[in-house]
């Protein structure tokens, strides 16, 4: 794959450096994060709920 630039800097990086820059693109990625991260909870909680009631 390689590396994309010349040196192993920042001074020659310029414009976006990731796909979607100008776009709706990062909302979305953030929405979809938020609600992944909504369910992994959610379902953490149903799972220790589960295990409580049968140690209680």
């Amino acid at each position: 794959m390689g590396f994309p630039f010349v040196e192993a800097t920042w001074d020659g990086v310029s414009g976006a450096i990731f796909m979607g820059y100008g776009t709706a693109l990062p909302g979305l990625f953030t929405l979809i994060s938020i609600i992944i991260c909504i369910a992994a909870l959610a379902l953490g909680q149903k799972a220790e709920a589960e295990k409580y009631a049968k140690y209680k």
